[in-house]
């Protein structure tokens, strides 16, 4: 056990120190999220606040959600990429050939993207205090909001991590960075789940996006409700679920 936890720290702070080697790769996970924000805000955000729809009065508050799980989505999306460049040049079957735990393997690359995630949505939840987003539930919000979103990293890049190992390619590895986006406009991202008709309203109470991002949303809007913020870790929840296993049995297909 003390092996796994040791490897996995050195692991992880390589996984970080690659990040560091490439700025060019996360300038992007910063870059565009904040670009979507600030040009929906312009956009639609004059329009629902005139309309008086029910949660919108703050827009910008009602977005900031949106732009940390666009930059989770995409901050995750980096230990599946860095699993296929180790694969191609070797340096995976080199790290096979040490006494290192096939486990802390997978787990090294995932909590990389975790300290990540959480480090990209610091910077947005500080654009958006000094934009006006606010903050209904005080500090321990912000403090809620950045265990959210690094919970959330880990749970969805065991997707990406996965098919990384069981194909090796970097054009399929980025599909788990792609899937996010339907994920993300199936759910309320841009409109209360109310104004939906009802067959997206039915496809977004089925998408686990919806819960996390509502319960960001209701920390930042309405304040503690712990019920909303329950159903947010019960969808990481399913999501790791799902995808853990998913990483793990494609670790197994790869050192087979």
């Amino acid at each position: 056990m003390i092996g796994v936890v040791l490897d996995t720290y050195q692991l992880t702070l390589r996984s970080l120190r690659e990040v560091w080697r490439q700025p060019a790769f996360e300038i992007q996970n910063y870059f565009i999220p904040l670009f979507f924000f600030f040009v929906t805000v312009a956009a639609l955000g004059n329009v629902f606040e005139l309309l008086e729809l029910p949660g919108v009065d703050n827009y910008r508050g009602f977005q900031m959600p949106v732009a940390i799980l666009q930059g989770v989505a995409g901050g995750a999306s980096f230990s599946a990429l860095a699993m296929v460049t180790d694969i191609e040049r070797g340096y995976f079957d080199k790290l096979l050939l040490t006494p290192t735990p096939r486990i802390s393997l997978v787990l090294g690359r995932l909590f990389g993207d975790g300290v990540r995630v959480v480090l990209i949505t610091a910077v947005i939840l500080l654009v958006g205090f000094v934009f006006g987003a606010g903050m209904e539930a005080g500090v321990f919000g912000y403090v809620a909001i950045l265990f959210l979103a690094g919970l959330f990293g880990l749970a969805y890049a065991g997707f990406g991590l996965a098919i990384a190992l069981r194909t090796g390619s970097p054009q399929a590895a980025q599909a788990g960075f792609l899937i996010f986006f339907p994920l993300l406009f199936l759910s309320p991202a841009f409109a209360p789940k109310g104004q939906f008709d009802p067959w997206l309203e039915t496809l977004a109470t089925i998408n686990p996006v919806t819960y996390i991002l509502e319960g960001m949303r209701t920390l930042v809007l309405e304040g503690w409700d712990w019920g909303q913020i329950g159903e947010a870790l019960l969808a990481i929840a399913v999501l790791a679920a799902i995808n853990m296993p998913l990483a793990l049995w494609a670790l197994r297909h790869r050192t087979a």
